[in-house]
């Protein structure tokens, strides 16, 4: 064998090499997880609505996936817009800056709120610093698509970054045309790999009937109708064995009745100061020399109702979570349960509602998921709604951005990878130490081959060597002899004869 076919030999089993033990590892990397996710929210879906009624399709994924028994525990204030953006960028409200559905800026000096659609495609609101998934999907994957329907802070620009296909909120959209809507942008041509879904139920149905009424019991059914439509489709399109799927809410639910109403007209002037969202968490920002004034009465009030507390900004418990931000007010009132504030100008109006405490269980919404990456009939107690972004990463196989939340709980819902992955560094050591081995040995084998050529070679140069030798002694004496006689010279060199 020549010497350059065996380097030709060596390079290639070491490449070989290279690309086996890279191929294992970046298997080994992944374990096996899913690139697509999808996360649905059914606003103000608490904790145990799966037990009111038959749920076929949603016990699915109590039995082929994981879920909370007790539900999330959910951030402080339990509202819609700020658990929203909790989910999606693991923060906690004040971190964030989305406090509430509602809330007034004094640096930007304007209000926010869910019916102003300039304020929701403004990024002074959102982007001061959280990072929601979609932008953490785009921002790392080459290929990374995410398609939103109706999320909030979807609307604005975050980092400069824009989900890739985005619905804004309508209601008039039904949940069947969301669905059909996501099929297709997980079929696209350029699909997503990350879809979000909004829909206002079955919180609408609480407000309105209260959430222990045979309205939210039917709706309950309906949207289990809806999972059954979404599980259908996706199997339909052979979208289901590779998709993740995450399933829960923002909050729970309280009923609220009329004689458990807290007019705070009995305790402070309202011409003494604004209010940006009024029940159950009434945030107060007093008119000029008005804050100890009102401080004072409402803490009497407080005292003397008996119903609800009264905090100045520096004050409010570091649990809530609720402290270090300008769009916190200077005094915070907050409900006990069941209990609602109303003024004259906003009288009290629902049969049920939220946004209490979230100590309270009726605060916490539910949490189910279901796909490959995912264990099949698990359930823990609860975890935070902050942790569920880290999962997402997880999933996604994404470097979570900054946040507050934690994979220590979260991680268990997922399918144990300690055993396939000890077997796969095994595997992947096993083989790349066969193939090191082999190329050694084939290198080794053409090292004593050359060596064995070179030693040939000098034998074979060595014994000519000698013939050489021989040769000239044996000429030497013949021409000596040869040429010891005159005659023969001319014999054996004629042109040198004595004529010349």
């Amino acid at each position: 064998m020549k010497k350059s076919e065996e380097r030709k030999i060596v390079i290639f089993f070491a490449l070989t090499t290279c690309y086996i033990i890279k191929c294992a590892a970046h298997k080994e990397h992944t374990n096996g997880l899913s690139s697509k996710l999808l996360i649905i929210s059914f606003d103000g879906f608490r904790w145990d609505y799966l037990q009111k009624t038959n749920t076929p399709n949603f016990d699915k994924f109590l039995r082929g996936g994981v879920h909370a028994r007790l539900g999330l525990k959910n951030a402080f204030v339990t509202n819609t817009f700020p658990n929203h953006f909790t989910l999606v960028t693991g923060m906690w409200e004040n971190i964030h800056g989305i406090i509430n559905n509602e809330m007034y800026d004094p640096v930007l000096n304007e209000t926010f709120a869910p019916w102003m659609k300039k304020a929701l495609s403004d990024p002074a609101w959102f982007s001061v610093g959280a990072e929601p998934i979609w932008v953490t999907n785009q921002l790392q994957k080459p290929n990374g698509r995410s398609g939103v329907i109706m999320w909030v802070g979807a609307d604005a620009p975050i980092k400069w970054v824009q989900p890739s296909r985005f619905i804004p909120f309508n209601e008039s959209i039904k949940e069947y045309d969301k669905v059909d809507t996501l099929i297709k942008w997980f079929t696209d041509q350029y699909p997503i790999n990350l879809g979000l879904l909004y829909s206002m139920q079955p919180d609408e149905d609480g407000h309105v009937y209260g959430p222990d009424s045979t309205e939210v019991i039917d709706r309950i059914a309906q949207l289990d109708e809806v999972v059954g439509y979404l599980l259908d489709q996706l199997e339909r399109h052979h979208l289901l064995e590779d998709l993740n799927i995450i399933i829960t809410s923002d909050h729970g639910f309280s009923s609220t009745p009329k004689e458990k109403e807290i007019n705070l007209d009995a305790f402070i002037d309202a011409s003494s100061y604004m209010i940006t969202g009024l029940s159950p968490v009434a945030n107060i920002w007093p008119k000029e020399a008005k804050m100890e004034e009102i401080f004072q009465n409402l803490t009497r009030g407080a005292s003397h109702n008996g119903h609800f507390i009264v905090y100045k900004k520096e004050d409010i418990p570091d649990t809530f979570h609720y402290k270090y931000n300008r769009r916190i007010p200077p005094i915070l009132a907050v409900a006990e349960n069941h209990f609602s504030f109303s003024t004259e100008k906003e009288p009290w109006s629902m049969l049920g509602d939220h946004g209490y405490s979230n100590s309270y269980q009726d605060m916490h919404p539910f949490f189910l998921a279901m796909g490959p990456s995912f264990k099949k009939g698990y359930s823990v107690d609860t975890f935070n709604s902050v942790d569920v972004y880290s999962l997402m990463c997880h999933l996604l196989q994404l470097r979570p951005a900054p946040n507050n939340g934690s994979m220590s709980v979260v991680k268990t819902l997922l399918l144990e990878q300690e055993e396939s992955t000890s077997m796969m560094t095994f595997m992947t050591y096993l083989i790349g130490g066969l193939l090191v081995s082999s190329v050694a040995s084939i290198f080794m084998f053409g090292v004593c081959r050359y060596r064995r050529y070179l030693s040939s070679q000098k034998r074979f140069d060595y014994s000519h060597m000698g013939v050489r030798s021989n040769l000239s002694t044996f000429v030497g004496s013949t021409m000596t002899r040869e040429l010891s006689s005159p005659e023969k010279v001319s014999s054996i060199f004629p042109l040198m004869s004595d004529s010349d």
